[in-house]
């Protein structure tokens, strides 16, 4: 049965490469776009929904959803403080997910991070795990958290060091074997395949997915 895929996050960098994919999968029926400016494309499948500021669990709509994939993040320099940093990146995606738990949605994936602990001395890492802690304690039937590395792609926002990395790490992805592999540079459209993949055909339990298993699920 076509299923619909709330897709959070749809304007950002992974994000928009999941959207086309979801919109040509014969396995969705519709796609709920959560964003905060309007899309400036319009499609069969697609519903816009205004992403609440506050009380997520009153602010979004009851309509069923079938899965979420949640494609939200950015960086304490765009944010302008941990705090701002951490309501995009932890309060969101737990805010959306607490909503579709009381809505009894299966599955859940989400983009995380390589190194993600909730015991990380590590700011971003801490958030990140702190965010895959709380999503098991929710108990969903089938939660994949993704843990790329450096993501590479086309941005809005110019993230210096960033580049930089990137650049590094084309010199470097070669040299990286075994568990070192996990470190490799992944194309951002990659990552979008898998969490489309994912969401579509679960894995029951909890999953994280790391450079490999990314690429499987991808279909690579």
């Amino acid at each position: 049965m076509p299923k619909t895929i709330l897709l959070a996050g749809a304007t950002g960098l992974v994000g928009s490469a999941c959207l086309p994919l979801l919109l040509a999968d014969e396995r969705v029926s519709r796609v709920v776009a959560l964003v905060r400016h309007p899309l400036n494309m319009g499609h069969p499948k697609l519903e816009q929904w205004d992403a609440p500021d506050a009380d997520l669990l009153q602010g979004l709509r009851p309509e069923p959803v079938d899965a979420v994939i949640c494609c939200l993040g950015t960086t304490i320099k765009n944010a302008g403080s941990q705090a701002a940093f951490k309501a995009v990146d932890k309060d969101l995606p737990l805010g959306i997910a607490r909503w579709a738990g009381s809505r009894g949605v299966s599955t859940y994936s989400i983009i995380s991070a390589l190194g993600a602990s909730s015991k990380s001395k590590i700011f971003y890492s801490r958030v990140k795990g702190e965010v895959e802690q709380e999503l098991e304690a929710m108990h969903f039937a089938n939660l994949a958290m993704f843990q790329p590395s450096v993501l590479t792609g086309p941005r809005r926002e110019k993230r210096l060091g960033e580049r930089i990395g990137i650049a590094v790490m084309n010199v470097v992805d070669p040299l990286l074997i075994g568990s070192l592999v996990n470190y490799h540079t992944m194309p951002h459209q990659v990552l979008a395949k898998a969490l489309v993949n994912s969401a579509l055909s679960p894995e029951p339990g909890v999953k994280r997915y790391v450079y490999r298993d990314i690429l499987k699920i991808a279909h690579l």
